[in-house]
């Protein structure tokens, strides 16, 4: 009894540590730096191990920016919906309607950004021989990722103007984050100049199967 009581006590002290080197590392936030990057995404491939939480907010500002998109799109489904099937006075299921197609846009966001992540990663690891080290590789790929929230909110904004062109604002998104992080994942793997044609070919392979198989499997 008394081990166990050691034990929830020693995992206590451990989260409030966690969260005391969160709130820490963020107070020390440079915000100058987050702009550079924003403006410079491949400036990421400079940064260090010690500025791994640069690469984790470039990530989150991204999804963010995706959350925001999604909840414009999830409404609009609802709404065709409700149009087409008369569900308008039903208050109660256009919300869990709502939440559903959201819930699905979140997960498919959640997955695409870890299996882009751990292609990028295994690959460069295989291509470069080298293991690189995960913060580091945290940082310079997610700080090149600050653009794609400006690039989700523009793609909401457009599409309440015009549904094909925010489509068009969102798959140039889509594709300038995959080739930013395809070139800064590069760099953060060590990948040789002669490694380099196979390592992005293999990366969008991988990332596409391993995408692929994971919606299967979830959805």
């Amino acid at each position: 009894m008394a081990s166990n009581v050691r034990e929830g006590s020693t995992i206590e002290t451990e989260k409030r540590n966690v969260i005391h080197d969160v709130t820490s590392t963020m107070k020390e936030v440079d915000r100058q730096l987050v702009l550079r990057l924003t403006k410079n995404p491949l400036e990421s491939v400079k940064l260090t191990e010690q500025q791994w939480i640069y690469g984790l907010l470039g990530l989150a500002s991204a999804f963010v920016g995706y959350l925001v998109w999604s909840l414009l799109i999830a409404s609009s489904i609802n709404e065709i919906i409700n149009g087409m099937f008369g569900f308008g006075g039903l208050g109660g299921s256009s919300v869990s309607t709502t939440g559903a197609i959201m819930g699905r846009l979140i997960l498919i966001g959640l997955v695409s950004t870890f299996a882009i992540l751990a292609a990028i990663y295994l690959i460069g690891w295989w291509r470069s021989g080298a293991k690189p080290q995960p913060k580091a590789f945290i940082a310079r790929v997610g700080g090149a990722y600050y653009i794609g929230a400006i690039g989700f909110l523009l793609a909401t904004l457009v599409t309440f103007l015009s549904g094909s062109f925010g489509f068009l604002v969102l798959m140039i998104t889509l594709l300038s984050l995959l080739v930013l992080g395809l070139q800064a994942g590069a760099e953060a793997t060590a990948v040789p100049r002669q490694a380099l044609a196979s390592y992005l070919i293999l990366s969008v392979a991988s990332y596409l199967v391993l995408i692929s198989l994971l919606l299967r499997l979830l959805l």
